[in-house]
């Protein structure tokens, strides 16, 4: 990724001798400006490239514009928020005082919708604004005034400076003397003004994540996109229902009746009207159109605008026909101009995450496009994930994954097998329209994978499942849009007379609830990330004999040829070892668990139902299966193959040169532990079980927990023994960390704080043929009654272990989240 950020500098020359582009007409310069490049459009501009300003012709003021902050050019990694895309979305207003032209951001968190001119003015004046430069006035002729706007752009816009102190990267400081205006970006048109900058920020003491991808990291230097559009007008709000999971905006409106809390939220859509209003189906006046990335590689850019138009079937069941659009971006385009929906391919230094943001209009919500951003990384995952699963598959080329014949490229993907190639172009059509349905204006439904994928909104995994004792991957990914999907864009797009809308808006609530489809709020058990299948307990039990499959299968026939062996070691093995860890997540999340329902007055569903206690006992009793040696064990077979990466620098490899199968237990372990031991988990069981009869209760979970680590019967070889002695350092570890904290349930930390009293005292009366085993149990008496004299100086800051010497030593955890924003 060095080269991304020099090429962001090496075009510098480009940019300070381009002329703007001359597609619109010229008019005579105006007073004190002749010799400047005047582009025509909606806010025209002159550029001074004698001097390197940018002067405005501002023709009305106190009017709203839209004005959005965009990265044109990435940052790089996968840690610094500065991918390409929109930053900022704002409402300014220019605003005439005196010799100067105040560029004013108005607030519109708080406002008053309704009522009387002065009522409106009176919110307006009770909240702050933001002043965002005060801009000096060159000339004036005939009622326009033309600025030095320079002072608006030669600016840290995007606030890099303050990104940058929160992540502990520097004191960076915005260069003016390292800072330029770039022409060649610098458009307008009848509705949109553009203005591109080429900004350095510098710093004498940069951070390890910009000296990993800056070529010199004191001076850090970004494109920065300016948008100005006109306001648009015409547009209807529609009142969001916090029982579906429509993307929203908040505001609070104070001409709402003294009656009603002042809050309000309109839902974000597009504005999309029918060509023929009296038809059931019609064709939309305007579609949505989105563009795709030319340097999206051509087989995934077909599979990735196949799973746009997935979305058209949902849009059919709210009146419109052909909703959507995916085309290719003319090489020409700039992926900046505010006018279009742009899907970007973003290159980084690793894996990353994708996100489908989008910019509105901050006054009514409306939709106007969006700067979508797709990881190109995720392929390489996906391709990886095939790898692991490959040796379980059945040798008669049955359970593997066959994506629909639109998604796949007659060219394929260089040469990869066509299983492999069709799970990676169907999960990467899943995932344009998961992102896509943001920018579409949904939110997530972490819930819908209980429905069997009533949504492409859940984050998903590769459904692994077992047939036959061999893995099935033909059900690996979702293929369309699901049940919830089509409630989702009946809410927001469905055309309604204004008198019949909150009656059809009910009625798609009602025939969602009908069918049962879910959607909770985030602190609902069933609101996890990843989940498959419709229980926890389903979830586990497939996923952990999936995994049986995968490490037993697990070798050097997984490689291409000529790959070097150690490269088993990393994220390979992983996929498999912690192939359960989804399912372990989501059955922590029912373990003192309370299932609550998004409710209004007048439903008959319950706001909240006690999770089964014999429901929560069958997952906790899975979950301490996954500690027993026979499952935190990799097998001889597959250590043999853990030889070190020959790609790694030897140096760094240190304390981990040699594959240490018990600190990955002990990963496994805490994955499993410290979770159950959480603070408000603890206080949550406390609770409930004092007003659920069959709850699983505090005391019962933790006997469990010591039941299969503390005081489970003699694991037999050394090896059972030492993976045993794995768990019970995280099951301590974990207990701990939960005595000392001061405020947790005082029950709960008591009960803990009891245990291990307990277990100092019968630690020193245990007796041990192995001399490693003994010296651990009188070691941990003498830990424990250390830890008991002041428990806050003495736990642990977390169950899991370090991973390694280096920072490139460590263990590789298995691509997860994020997923997406």
């Amino acid at each position: 990724m060095r080269g991304f950020w020099m090429g962001a500098i090496s075009v510098l020359a480009l940019a300070t001798a381009a002329a703007p582009p001359a597609a619109l007409a010229q008019s005579p310069p105006a007073r004190g400006v002749a010799g400047m490049a005047r582009t025509e459009g909606y806010i025209p501009f002159y550029w001074d490239a004698a001097k390197g300003r940018v002067l405005l012709e501002i023709g009305a003021f106190d009017t709203d514009i839209l004005y959005y902050v965009s990265a044109a050019s990435g940052g790089g990694s996968v840690e610094l928020p500065f991918d390409r895309g929109i930053l900022t979305s704002t409402v300014i207003q220019f605003q005439r005082v005196g010799p100067k032209v105040l560029v004013m951001e108005q607030n519109t968190d708080y406002r008053a919708t309704g009522g009387t001119a002065a009522r409106a003015a009176n919110v307006a004046a009770s909240f702050p604004t933001s002043l965002l430069a005060a801009l000096p006035i060159e000339s004036e002729a005939g009622g326009k005034v033309v600025v030095d706007a320079t002072a608006l752009f030669m600016r840290d816009a995007a606030g890099v400076e303050g990104q940058m102190r929160r992540m502990n990267q520097g004191a960076y400081r915005f260069d003016p003397a390292r800072s330029t205006f770039f022409p060649a970006r610098m458009k307008a048109f009848p509705e949109n003004t553009e203005i591109e900058t080429l900004v350095t920020f510098s710093a004498d003491a940069p951070g390890a994540l910009v000296r990993n991808v800056a070529p010199d990291a004191r001076h850090v230097t970004l494109r920065i996109h300016h948008s100005f559009l006109k306001a648009p007008e015409g547009y209807t709000p529609r009142e969001a229902d916090p029982r579906i999971g429509v993307s929203t905006l908040r505001f609070q409106d104070f001409s709402k009746p003294i009656s009603e809390a002042p809050k309000a939220e309109w839902v974000t859509r597009w504005r999309l009207e029918k060509k023929d209003p009296a038809a059931a189906i019609s064709e939309p006046k305007e579609p949505i159109v989105f563009y795709f990335d030319p340097a999206i590689p051509d087989p995934l850019r077909k599979a990735m605008k196949e799973g746009l138009l997935w979305w058209n079937a949902a849009f059919e069941q709210a009146g419109f026909r052909n909703a959507i659009e995916a085309r290719d971006a003319p090489a020409d385009m700039d992926p900046m101009d505010i006018r279009y929906a742009y899907v970007l391919w973003i290159e980084r230094d690793e894996r990353g995450f994708s996100s489908g943001g989008t910019y509105r209009d901050p006054r009514t919500g409306e939709i106007l496009g969006s700067k979508t951003r797709m990881d190109s990384h995720r392929i390489r995952t996906i391709a990886n994930y095939f790898d692991a699963y490959g040796g379980g598959l059945a040798e008669d080329g049955s359970g593997i994954t066959v994506a629909d014949p639109g998604l796949v490229s007659p060219e394929g993907l260089d040469g990869m097998p066509p299983a492999q190639r069709d799970i990676v172009v169907l999960r990467q059509a899943l995932l344009t329209a998961h992102e896509l349905g943001h920018a579409l204006g949904f939110g997530h439904n972490f819930a819908s994978s209980l429905n069997d994928r009533a949504s492409v909104m859940e984050y998903p995994t590769p459904r692994v499942a077992v047939k036959d004792g061999k893995l099935d991957l033909s059900e690996s990914f979702q293929k369309a849009i699901g049940a919830y999907d089509a409630y989702m864009v009946r809410y927001a797009y469905a055309e309604t007379a204004p008198a019949q809308e909150k009656a059809v808006l009910d009625d798609v609530i009602a025939d969602m609830r009908r069918d049962g489809i879910l959607y909770v709020p985030t602190t609902d058990p069933r609101w996890t990330w990843y989940d498959d299948r419709a229980t926890p307990t389903e979830y586990l039990r497939e996923t952990m004999a999936a995994r049986e499959i995968m490490l037993a299968e697990f070798g050097p026939d997984m490689l291409k040829p000529g790959e070097p062996v150690g490269e088993l070691r990393d994220m390979r093995l992983w996929m498999a070892y912690l192939h359960h860890r989804w399912a372990i997540e989501s059955g922590q999340a029912y373990v003192g668990g309370l299932f609550q329902n998004i409710v209004v007055k007048g439903e008959d569903l319950p706001p909240t139902e006690f999770v089964p206690g014999a429901l929560q006992r069958e997952v906790l009793g899975l979950l301490m299966d996954s500690l027993s040696p026979a499952r935190l064990a990799l097998p001889e077979s597959v250590l043999v193959q853990l030889t070190p990466d020959p790609g790694r620098n030897l140096e760094d490899l240190s304390e981990d040169a040699v594959f240490d199968q018990l600190k990955a237990a002990r990963i496994l372990s805490a994955l499993v532990l410290e979770p159950l031991f959480d603070k408000d988990r603890a206080a949550r069981m406390v609770a409930l079980s004092a007003r659920q009869p069959d709850a699983l209760s505090f005391p019962e979970m933790v006997q469990a927990v010591m039941g299969a680590t503390w005081s489970a019967p003699d694991a037999g070889t050394a090896q059972a023994r030492a993976l045993r002695r794995s768990a019970q350092q995280a099951a301590l570890d974990s207990m701990m960390i939960l005595g000392a904290q001061a405020d947790a349930s005082p029950e709960a930390r008591a009960y803990v704080l009891d245990t291990l009293a307990q277990l100092s005292a019968s630690l020193r009366s245990r007796r041990d043929s192995d001399p490693l085993t003994l010296a651990f149990y009188r070691q941990t008496a003498r830990d424990i009654d250390r830890y008991l004299e002041d428990p806050a100086a003495h736990a642990p800051k977390s169950a899991m272990p370090e991973w390694g010497g280096g920072p490139r030593s460590r263990f590789p955890m298995p691509p997860g989240p994020p997923l997406g924003g």
